[in-house]
């Protein structure tokens, strides 16, 4: 499947890279996702210099005070306020749709030997995830060809094919934040 995304890719940029717009295709990475050890990828293709449709790949680990393992693709719809032109900040908003497979392994949790003392959340699943929402973002092109974004979404994820490892009430979804700041190429 990664190997028909990848040729899919391609090929749209090379049918697409003498697009007739300032901005055309462009290809972006988010530097947040380096927190979680692996970079993301961002492919980008705008229409009339107001609209743009982006698919994302990002998979990464975290490891604060939990062990969290994600990847996931995105597809976002994009609606710019006025036309994209260098050396001006132009902002967007639109809606986005997506999945998300998690592993969320966490066993903090403190419980006295009285059992009338605990705290802290014991969460140990791993779940594959439909999520949706609006974003809202600035992008901003110093120069013709280099880009900024940044990026921020919130929206609502529903789990599927739950796999809990305790006794507990398996999560049925959950509130999607999503924060990024790319950089990136234009053709």
């Amino acid at each position: 499947m990664k190997k028909i995304v990848i040729i899919f890719i391609s090929f749209l940029i090379i049918q697409t890279a003498s697009s007739q717009e300032p901005i055309g295709i462009s290809i972006k990475s988010n530097l947040l996702n380096l927190l979680a050890k692996k970079p993301s990828f961002s492919i980008e293709k705008t229409f009339r210099q107001r609209y743009g449709l982006e698919l994302s790949y990002s998979s990464g680990e975290l490891n604060w005070g939990r062990d969290y393992k994600f990847s996931g693709f995105l597809l976002r719809g994009k609606m710019y306020a006025y036309d994209i032109e260098v050396k001006e900040i132009t902002p967007f908003w639109g809606l986005y749709v997506g999945n998300l497979n998690k592993t969320i392994v966490s066993n903090n949790a403190y419980v006295h030997p009285t059992g009338f003392l605990s705290f802290g959340n014991n969460r140990n699943f791993k779940a594959n995830s439909i999520r949706s929402g609006m974003i809202l973002g600035f992008l901003y092109l110093p120069t013709k060809r280099f880009l900024i974004e940044t990026t921020t979404g919130l929206g609502y994820g529903k789990y599927f094919n739950l796999e809990t490892f305790q006794d507990r009430a398996a999560p049925k979804g959950y509130l999607d934040f999503q924060l990024w700041l790319s950089v990136g190429y234009s053709f």
